[in-house]
């Protein structure tokens, strides 16, 4: 009697845990019946016209559902790899094939990432080991598609590229230089041509941006027509001791002489940024004038006041001199430097230096 209420016992204790028991042993009930698969078989297995891999997963206390999507995820990481080693493969290639290609389309080397390009991604096979309980995933995704995924990349590469050179090249305070800005802008307009909206989410239509850039092409270049074969002229006050107004007075005088100068308003500390700041407006030469003051007293205590003017063409681009220093002077006196009449001087000097 004790023993049959003993092992009574031991059976309702095991059916109470049976449950238990079970759900560890139950990922692999469903083992599949069918022989291995070439795909589970081979590590070079290849599917014409897809990209594919294969992952697997093994019991190790996972639940069906926690097996079966670790092993989707290996398969899924193993097909990224795949995609990436063809991919740089492919950029190594045209790499090798011509460097000057490479310059011209630097941004066509694009890496794909997962969210880009299995969107199409499809699971072709699931196996599940009868002897290990290991479960095997085969996922492939079409080349198509994936080329489809890259190329989309591709424009939009290009269209952030074109946007970025289109705000420099429309950036006169980041960008002074006019030539610097055209050629800004005549590459934001060759890129452009080459982007497929067709493949952008664009709420804006090709054609607007084509008129932007050639919009503001046309300003660039009406400017850099208005200047060309005309004379930039800058004046150095060398010493800092004549009054703006006597510049402006130098270099009005010297605009009379020459109808196809243009004085540019800017400052310049020394010859050769005289020189870059004409550059950046588009001429390609300049008169530079280099004026300094010096004052003198008598014996008799007059003061008696020197100008000296020189001046200077240059060749732009080669930064050579044309022509000069020409040079000439003129002299004012006064019994105080505020009946120093240096504008006297000014235009004196300048007549002497035609």
């Amino acid at each position: 009697m004790g023993n049959f209420i003993v092992g009574a016992i031991l059976i309702i204790g095991l059916s109470s845990s049976m449950p238990a028991w079970a759900s560890m042993f139950s990922s692999c009930d469903d083992t599949s019946k069918e022989a291995r698969p070439e795909w589970v078989s081979k590590d070079d297995y290849s599917l014409p016209g897809f990209y594919v891999g294969v992952g697997s997963a093994e019991v190790d206390g996972k639940s069906k559902d926690e097996q079966n999507e670790t092993a989707k995820n290996n398969a899924r990481s193993s097909l990224v790899q795949r995609i990436e080693v063809t991919i740089r493969a492919e950029n190594e290639q045209s790499t090798r094939v011509s460097n000057q290609a490479v310059q011209n389309d630097v941004h066509s080397k694009v890496s794909v990432s997962a969210e880009e390009v299995l969107r199409d991604l499809q699971v072709k096979g699931r196996w599940k080991d009868p002897d290990t309980c290991t479960q095997y995933v085969f996922m492939a995704i079409n080349k198509t598609s994936v080329a489809q995924a890259k190329r989309e990349k591709l424009m939009k590469q290009r269209l952030e590229r074109f946007r970025l050179l289109f705000a420099e090249g429309t950036d006169r305070d980041k960008n002074r230089d006019i030539n610097v800005r055209r050629k800004l802008l005549e590459d934001a307009q060759s890129l452009l041509t080459e982007t497929d909206f067709s493949l952008l989410p664009e709420e804006l239509r090709k054609e607007i941006y084509v008129k932007r850039v050639d919009d503001a092409l046309t300003q660039v270049n009406k400017a850099v027509s208005q200047v060309k074969g005309r004379m930039a002229v800058f004046a150095l006050n060398q010493d800092g001791s004549l009054r703006s107004e006597v510049i402006a007075k130098m270099l009005d005088q010297l605009r009379e002489d020459r109808s196809n100068t243009d004085r540019l308003m800017a400052d310049c500390s020394n010859v050769d940024d005289c020189i870059k700041r004409a550059n950046e407006r588009g001429f390609s030469m300049l008169a530079l004038l280099k004026a300094n003051g010096q004052v003198t007293t008598s014996q008799m205590g007059a003061l008696k006041g020197t100008l000296t003017v020189s001046r200077t063409v240059y060749d732009i681009e080669s930064h050579k001199v044309v022509k000069g220093p020409d040079t000439a002077s003129a002299q004012v006196i006064g019994w105080s430097n505020e009946e120093l009449d240096w504008l006297a001087a000014a235009e004196k000097a300048m007549q002497n230096l035609k």
